[in-house]
């Protein structure tokens, strides 16, 4: 095909800072496969540690960033029943196993929208879960340093440990110039994904999937997204692009559902997994829906998208 795909102008308008932490470990700890997807729950245990010694005023915005409530526009509220985070954790699935004192591992973190002014508040609230660890208390580190990514995929470092820390000022970038930047689509396109993907229907999840059935879940993650802290509405009917979806041509389909661990003591060790491996499509059709396809890779998708679950990458063939 050779060819850009087109996507929407507004998105000119719609900012973004990736960042990426760097942590130095202080303790040995063992960090299991994709244990890094957990850190919902154990950076929300920092959180209550900081609002306890800092004060709800000035933990109240990182509470609003991980947990946002229901918008009070009825417009909004009509288009995204619940905003999701307006941040997005992308761990490497390679970061586990045994780390010692020294080592180093990188958090990559993307900040959307309205909610880039919280980076700053984030950061300390990163440096209490360096004191609580990253994994069940385990794993202590210190933050050495912040580098930040522009649209361009170019990183500078903006903070280095021992120096002090000033408001960062990170390149802010426009999702509009990053999917410029992105490849042209060509004769077919291989999504592989990378950590579990856990889609729900009715709350139970989907064993078995093809592009017809996932794509309806990363629209409607790039979408909530958007309108949440963007506050335009993307898309007015969706309908048509779902339908475009459908007419993709399946061409590979190896998604393979993995359990990846145990909720042992929350249901009765009921096992928990997701979808991993890959998928190869082609067709007039993605020229239309490749932008989509695009920004999920910042995004990511499924049940745990914001803590680093469903993370996949494009290849193009």
């Amino acid at each position: 095909m050779g060819y850009r795909a087109p996507f929407p102008a507004e998105l000119d308008r719609v900012e973004y800072v990736k960042l990426y932490f760097h942590l130095e470990i202080r303790s040995s700890f063992t960090l299991p496969l994709y244990g890094l997807l957990q850190l919902r729950r154990q950076l929300f245990q920092a959180l209550k540690t900081f609002s306890a010694e800092q004060g709800e005023e000035f933990s109240g915005q990182l509470k609003r960033l991980l947990q946002p409530d229901f918008s009070a526009d009825p417009v909004l509220r009509r288009q995204v029943q619940k905003p999701p985070p307006a941040v997005v954790f992308s761990p490497e699935s390679t970061q586990h196993g045994l780390f010692e004192p020294q080592q180093r591992m990188v958090l990559p973190v993307v900040f959307i929208g309205s909610e880039i002014n919280t980076i700053d508040p984030f950061i300390c609230l990163l440096q209490q879960l360096g004191r609580q660890g990253l994994y069940h208390n385990t794993g202590q580190f210190v933050v050495e340093g912040v580098e930040a990514e522009d649209g361009s995929g170019l990183r500078t470092m903006l903070w280095f440990s021992g120096k002090s820390a000033p408001p960062l000022t990170p390149p802010v970038n426009h999702l509009s110039w990053w999917l410029e930047r992105q490849p042209c689509l060509s004769d077919s396109l291989e999504l592989e994904v990378v950590t579990p993907l856990r889609l729900l229907r009715q709350g139970k999840p989907l064993f078995k999937v093809d592009f017809t059935d996932m794509f309806p879940y990363l629209l409607r993650r790039v979408t909530a997204l958007l309108a949440s802290y963007s506050r335009f509405e993307l898309i007015a009917d969706s309908s048509h692009l779902i339908a475009m979806a459908k007419r993709v041509k399946l061409l590979e389909n190896h998604l393979v559902w993995n359990d990846w661990r145990t909720l042992k003591h929350e249901q009765r060790g009921q096992n928990l997994g997701g979808l991993l491996g890959h998928l190869k499509i082609t067709g007039d059709e993605l020229t239309e829906l490749l932008w989509i396809l695009q920004l999920g890779t910042l995004f990511n998708f499924g049940k745990g998208a914001a803590y680093g679950a469903g993370q996949y990458r494009l290849n193009y063939s």
